[in-house]
């Protein structure tokens, strides 16, 4: 099945594996002129005027003058390029190892856990993936996640069975940092990869920002892989973060890659598999022989052939390509895989009418992007102008104003500035995330090449945030050890906001490792060595959340080592 991508490398990879055998159409040339030059000498007709020899003469008259020497041309010609060989691709190899090497790049970002696309975009993305692996026979398979910060979560294995676990595991929070930045998988992939021609590295995501486009089409520009977009979420669903699939389509457009949006259906994981194994056929390191594509052309050659010395035989080949030509515009019958299961408790979701996508086309005829938000904004429309936006910072303070404080802070991380740093702290301050956002401004106001402009407004608001969770705090241990009062909203779980650090408590040893022990600490006592590996056998989130926290840390050593070697 041909695409756009496979017309494109077949193109640029045909060839003629006997190219010696075409000199051959060079004398056929020149006995088909002379034969011709021969058949149209002038004779007895030529005396006769022209409406006399129109109604006294019969036989063949116009194009089909000499039809069978036409028709024999064409056939020696097409034998000549069969035995040239005519190919694009190499043969299939039949070792496993000798299969496509890809590489998975998972968004795991806040906004991949929106339902438009149900149960969510993560969900659906990490069972596509499953369905690829499976799909696959053989080849080396590798998974990074990335959010704020890129993690290897599997190395490259042709053991597809243990990325089971890891994919049902993997979650916006086990990130260590938030954002979606994934031009930090970008030293990974080459680190994984290692430069092995043929291999494809597949991002499964919902939008990318600017930065990332840029530093997509820096890196692969000299590098040998393919990229391939796997575009999770539903534009007929409105949802309080859209997914920015023009985004993703100029990434792959600017990149050279291709961008493949989720079907509900198999067909999507099916053409991710036949791209990877034709991109691998196509650039890959194979020892395998060329294939000879000009077998095929036999068929064709061989009944003409046939009904060559037939009498009357201009006629039935006419029969046979009538016949023939019914027979290939026969309709494809295609069957259609429903799978049928128990309806899912969600939230209803509110379906994009004809009307609005009438609407929205109109609009996308006088204004951009940009300047659609900023109409809606005008009007305080704030979450629609949200939806529209493709500035970062416009979005997020779309969001902000529309009190999605949540999609504000998301949003201002991937400025990946230290403006966008401070507006992503009012927004968690917002969400009474006052821990998280006291530490972004002790982060900002540490910095020393952080702007005159902006240091008096970081400096101010990390004063009023400490003293709220001071204040907190000091409510918090003076109701301590109560059942009434304001500490139940401070002892808060995970998935709520932490106002403050609250009262000391006793607690059970099980509970006091924390995520923040470092791999020498757990392997240097075999008490928390066994406590650790009991909570990562029972959920292996632990396992990724302590083993990205240790990837960071690292990586923050080693940058803060270089920075003083400087």
């Amino acid at each position: 099945m041909f695409d756009s991508l496979s017309l494109q490398q077949a193109i640029s990879q045909f060839h003629f594996i006997r190219p010696l055998w075409l000199l051959v159409l060079v004398p056929m040339g020149l006995l088909f002129w002379l034969r011709w030059r021969e058949a149209n000498q002038p004779g007895w007709q030529e005396v006769l005027p022209k409406h006399l020899r129109q109604v006294l003469t019969i036989g063949e008259k116009g194009w089909s003058k000499q039809l069978p020497l036409k028709l024999l041309m064409v056939i020696i010609a097409i034998a000549i390029l069969i035995c040239a060989g005519p190919t694009w691709q190499r043969q299939a190899s039949p070792f496993g190892e000798d299969k496509a090497s890809l590489l998975v790049l998972l968004d795991s970002s806040e906004s991949m856990l929106q339902q438009d696309l149900p149960p969510s975009r993560l969900e659906r993305g990490k069972q596509k993936v499953r369905d690829l692996l499976e799909l696959r026979q053989g080849g080396s398979t590798g998974l990074v996640v990335y959010a704020g910060s890129a993690h290897v979560a599997m190395p490259m294995t042709q053991d597809t069975k243990v990325f089971e676990p890891i994919l049902a595991a993997i979650s916006p929070d086990i990130m260590p940092e938030e954002g979606k930045f994934a031009e930090k998988t970008l030293p990974l992939i080459e680190q994984l990869l290692q430069g092995r021609p043929g291999s494809t590295v597949l991002l499964v995501s919902d939008g990318a920002n600017p930065n990332t486009i840029a530093a997509f089409n820096v890196f692969f520009s000299d590098k040998p892989y393919q990229l391939m977009i796997l575009g999770a979420g539903n534009r007929d669903v409105v949802s309080s973060a859209p997914a920015d699939f023009a985004s993703l389509r100029q990434l792959a457009s600017e990149v050279g890659g291709r961008f493949i949006e989720i079907t509900v259906d198999n067909s999507d994981v099916e053409r991710l598999n036949r791209t990877v194994e034709r991109n691998m056929q196509l650039n890959g390191e194979s020892s395998m022989p060329w294939q000879d594509m000009g077998y095929q052309l036999l068929l064709p050659i061989a009944l003409a052939m046939l009904l060559w010395f037939r009498k009357g035989w201009l006629v039935q080949w006419c029969v046979v390509l009538s016949l023939t030509g019914t027979l290939l515009a026969a309709p494809a019958v295609n069957a259609e895989t429903i799978i049928a299961s128990k309806a899912q408790t969600a939230e209803p979701v509110e379906q994009v009418t004809i009307w609005d996508k009438t609407v929205q086309w109109w609009w996308d005829l006088w204004l951009t992007p940009d300047q659609q938000g900023q109409r809606l904004f005008n009007q305080g429309q704030y979450l629609e102008a949200a939806k529209h936006f493709v500035d970062p910072l416009r979005k997020g303070t779309a969001y902000y104003y529309a009190s999605e404080y949540k999609q504000a802070h998301r949003v201002f991380l991937q400025m990946d500035t230290d403006f966008g740093l401070y507006n992503a702290a009012s927004a968690l301050a917002r969400e009474r995330e006052y821990l998280a956002a006291r530490d972004l401004l002790r982060s900002l106001a540490e910095k020393d090449a952080l702007s005159a402009e902006l240091r008096p407004s970081v400096e101010h608001n990390l004063k009023v945030i400490s003293g709220i969770v001071d204040e907190i705090n000091r409510t918090s241990e003076s109701q301590a050890g109560t059942t009434d009062g304001p500490e139940e909203s401070f002892e808060l779980s995970d998935d709520k906001p932490r106002t403050a650090e609250g009262a000391d408590e006793q607690t059970a040893a099980e509970l006091m490792i924390k995520e923040t022990l470092n791999a020498n600490e757990i392997l240097g006592s075999n008490e928390l060595a066994d406590k650790w590996l009991k909570r990562v056998e029972a959920d292996p989130k632990y396992f990724l959340r302590a083993k990205f926290q240790i990837q960071r840390n690292q990586s923050n050593q080693s940058k803060e080592g270089g920075e003083l070697q400087q």
